[in-house]
């Protein structure tokens, strides 16, 4: 994967563990938090792959996963996802 990729991944866990955490704290429901930073990241992730497919013509994709091609955006957002769930995990640790 290119630079680019990563930068662009990186940023959608920040913008939906910032979303989550907030909402986690005004709403103290961690599930309604994971289904914000869910549907965060399917946006972001969905409307990146439109916009790397149409603007930057990025067909193919270098690297780990290289066989997903531009469909590496759809792969990542559940791993996103898990990655928020323990985010928020630690954060109600530290709440308590």
């Amino acid at each position: 994967m290119n630079f680019t990729v990563y930068i662009t991944l990186l940023i959608s866990l920040i913008v939906s563990s910032f979303v989550s955490i907030r909402i986690f704290n005004k709403k103290e429901n961690k599930w309604l938090a994971v289904l914000v930073g869910f549907c965060m990241n399917t946006f972001l992730l969905v409307a990146l792959t439109i916009i790397f497919y149409k603007v930057y013509h990025v067909k193919e994709i270098e690297g780990l996963f290289a066989s997903l091609g531009i469909f590496v955006f759809a792969f990542f957002i559940p791993i996103l996802t898990c990655i928020n769930f323990y985010i928020l995990e630690y954060v109600r640790s530290k709440v308590k």
